[in-house]
């Protein structure tokens, strides 16, 4: 599962770039209109989302089932879509669905870190990035009145912080392809 992974070390970059990228542009123009942000915002969405159908694809092809991939996903490139199509949402509108994005990709990254926790070490980081998400989206969906610069601010920090993430493993990722799929010490194929 991890050589399969590895082969896929570009989505992980791309998605940490569009991370970071989101996030900066909300914290150095809080001010800027909410439609600005909602196109890098779609664009870093649809990109996770389909990161998280090819994994799952990738996944199902050795283990058979994939569905957190495939919620996860789906979850990401709707959220995407609707921020791309309709960038004029109302402030209101936006704020729900960040929050309760931000929920259940969070629950469904803590699921999946319960579930490969005997195929990989550290996937304490993916349920803490989980647990991190999940409270970030309650806390968007219950303080919906402090408005859009607390959604941006949430919104920024988290996608800097699952962009620092996302490039980290993708480079960790990187480094693994180019070993053939060892991890240090270990032959391939050996459990971590």
């Amino acid at each position: 599962m991890l050589a399969v992974a590895a082969r896929q070390w570009w989505v992980l970059v791309l998605q940490g770039i569009l991370g970071i990228l989101f996030a900066i542009l909300a914290l150095v123009f809080p001010g800027i209109a909410l439609t600005t942000l909602a196109f890098v915002f779609a664009a870093w969405a649809i990109v996770t989302g389909l990161g998280h159908i090819v994994e799952g694809w990738r996944v199902a092809e050795h283990r058979g089932r994939s569905w957190p991939f495939a919620v996860m996903g789906v979850l990401g490139i709707v959220a995407g879509v609707i921020a791309a199509l309709v960038p004029g949402i109302t402030i209101l509108g936006l704020i729900l669905l960040l929050g309760w994005w931000l929920v259940l990709q969070g629950l469904m990254e803590i699921y999946t870190a319960w579930r490969i926790r005997k195929e990989v070490t550290g996937e304490w980081i993916l349920a803490l990035i989980g647990v991190l998400r999940t409270i970030a989206g309650a806390v968007v969906l219950a303080m919906p009145v402090i408005g859009a610069i607390l959604t941006v601010t949430l919104m920024a920090v988290w996608a800097f912080l699952g962009g620092l993430a996302a490039l980290s493993l993708g480079w960790r990722l990187r480094r693994l392809a180019g070993d053939g799929g060892r991890m240090a010490g270990r032959p391939a194929g050996t459990p971590a």
